[in-house]
């Protein structure tokens, strides 16, 4: 059961670096052998800084009579991460602007701003809405020690190969502390998505699973693999996919990419009930950093955003549905089998190829007005569409069966058509 991955990646304190992400490396090793790339704390790419670890010494709130009435050690998430240290004497009506809770009265918020809007860090509290509202007395006494150290930030590379170095990305993130949803669901079905794909044999396209640090993560890592970055094709991120609601499709910043229109396809072949909707109008992740000048990879986000336990403590692995997890797996075997199974050539050639010449007698006649002595038939004027769009179109991984649909001519003979331009050493199968 996907679950009970979950539950086993669960106890683990993760920030962007730490003890707890360090610690929680040996329990994900356990089902895929990862490659760990490390990053120093306080290196910059672009203004994003890794944060130092950060760490919870005392953080208590104490009332008039010195009586400790708060003791944010007792919770997982009592203090917002990177809170400074703070003691002294406050009173009630600047403490309140201090603390933050949920609007749900049970639940303690996760407070992660700090780590990404660095010009405002301040000290605070987390607590439920509950514990808010006992807050009466005029004036409380602070005691809140933090402490930062340079760290490194782990993130985690597992890959398959393929004939063809072009590369599909999985990516989750594990930044969140005791977080089951967020996103230890998109790491969990991460996993268990390739212990499948192993099975795979003669696999074309490469895969790789990545999980990571929101934006530091990738940032860093698509940095330092360098030129090879170039073959990473497409990439789809799994966040928060084990709750109940709906399951919800999240284009890339094109539309009519492969990745978007095979995800779509089978969305809609599975019947299952969804929503989809544009680039970074739906969840906003770490699309925006695979996506970004110099990179470009097409990326879509599956998610089941948002739920009630979202940031905060009642986010548990008891409270995710293994049948949604299970959906979410079978609609990304699914995505790759498309990919594996439809048949594809990449072209094999630089700039633009005199089809008419009798060394490759590949040519589609086009239309000539005035000229031609027969009428000139529409499948013929989609055969020319076709010749002169073909190169394109298996550039961007479109495959013999989605080229036959958009022209309406037969697979057969699309099939046929290509491997003339093979036999003429124009194309390679993927």
């Amino acid at each position: 059961m996907i679950r009970n991955i979950i539950k086993k990646l669960f106890p683990f304190d993760y920030s962007i670096c730490g003890k707890g992400n360090d610690d929680a490396i040996k329990v994900f090793n356990k089902y895929l052998n990862f490659k760990v790339h490390s990053f120093e704390s306080g290196k910059s790419i672009n203004g994003w800084t890794i944060p130092h670890s950060w760490s919870l010494k005392k953080g208590v709130i104490l009332n008039e009579n010195h009586k400790t009435i708060f003791n944010a050690k007792n919770k997982n998430f009592g203090v917002p991460v990177l809170s400074k240290s703070f003691k002294g004497k406050i009173l009630l009506k600047k403490l309140k602007k201090k603390i933050f809770f949920s609007k749900y009265n049970n639940f303690t918020p996760y407070n992660w701003t700090n780590l990404y809007r660095k010009n405002f860090i301040d000290w605070g509290f987390c607590m439920s809405k509950r514990e808010f509202n006992k807050l009466k007395d005029k004036f409380y006494f602070i005691d809140l020690v933090t402490k930062t150290k340079k760290s490194k930030m782990k993130v985690l590379e597992y890959t398959l190969k393929g004939k063809n170095r072009e590369t599909i990305v999985i990516n989750a993130h594990n930044c969140h502390p005791y977080q089951a949803n967020d996103d230890l669901s998109g790491c969990a079905v991460g996993i268990q998505l390739f212990k499948n794909l192993r099975k795979i044999k003669n696999r074309k396209f490469t895969y790789k699973l990545l999980i990571a640090p929101e934006i530091f993560g990738p940032l860093f890592w698509l940095k330092k693999i360098g030129n090879n970055k170039k073959y990473l094709k497409y990439c789809i991120l799994l966040k928060s996919i084990g709750n109940n609601n709906i399951i919800k499709l999240q284009h890339s910043s094109n539309q009519k990419s492969q990745i978007d229109i095979i995800a779509l396809e089978e969305l809609k072949k599975l019947n299952y009930n969804f929503a989809k909707g544009n680039f970074r109008e739906v969840y906003g992740n770490d699309e925006i950093v695979f996506d970004a000048p110099g990179y470009e990879i097409k990326t879509i986000s599956l998610t089941r955003f948002p739920f009630k336990e979202y940031h905060t403590d009642g986010d548990k692995p008891d409270k995710l549905s293994e049948k949604k997890l299970q959906d979410v797996l079978k609609l990304l075997q699914n995505i790759i089998n498309n990919f594996e199974k439809e048949t594809r050539y990449k072209c094999n050639f630089n700039g633009t190829i005199s089809l008419s010449n009798k060394k490759y007698d590949l040519y589609k006649r086009a239309e000539a007005p005035g000229i031609d002595k027969k009428k000139y038939a529409l499948k013929s004027k989609k055969w020319n569409i076709l010749m002169n769009n073909l190169p394109n179109f298996l550039d961007n991984f479109y495959s013999v069966e989605q080229i036959s649909k958009i022209y309406g001519l037969p697979k057969n003979e699309v099939l046929k058509y290509c491997l003339k331009w093979k036999n003429k050493n124009l194309l390679k199968s993927m």
